[in-house]
């Protein structure tokens, strides 16, 4: 694993005056682990992942997927952001937006792959770049 990322969860409170429940994510750990982004769409789409609609929900949409594989099972309650290589390099970064932060993934999946002797020799999750790309809006 020649990589390293930041494991956020999800922490809820609630708001003694209004009653309110608010999320907030908040950092738990790093895990070692490799990136491969995924092809979209099969192998004859030609496309970088984004789509341009005229309708109100659709008007922009960046759709972006990590394969991960690491030493640890992941929730689908948990993001990822931070991801780096092992000299402390960002590797995926939000290039258009102020400061270039790093790009928060929220886990679609993780399984376990095993070796022919029945352990586990490693897990492997996918990841999705979150539509919303500023943790304090979801």
């Amino acid at each position: 694993m020649n990589m390293n990322a930041d494991v956020y969860i999800q922490e809820n409170t609630q708001d003694a005056n209004t009653g309110e429940i608010t999320r907030q994510w908040v950092y738990s750990q790093t895990i070692q682990c490799r990136i491969e982004p995924v092809k979209a769409r099969g192998a004859s789409t030609r496309t970088d992942n984004k789509t341009f609609g005229t309708s109100g929900d659709e008007i922009y949409n960046e759709k972006f997927q990590l394969k991960m594989y690491g030493t640890s099972l992941l929730s689908k309650r948990w993001r990822i952001q931070n991801i780096r290589t092992n000299k402390g390099k960002s590797v995926f970064v939000e290039i258009d937006r102020t400061g270039a932060p790093d790009t928060i993934f929220e886990v679609m999946s993780s399984h376990a792959v095993v070796d022919p002797f029945g352990s586990v020799s490693y897990y492997v999750s996918v990841l999705l770049r979150t539509e919303l790309q500023d943790d304090s809006e979801a």
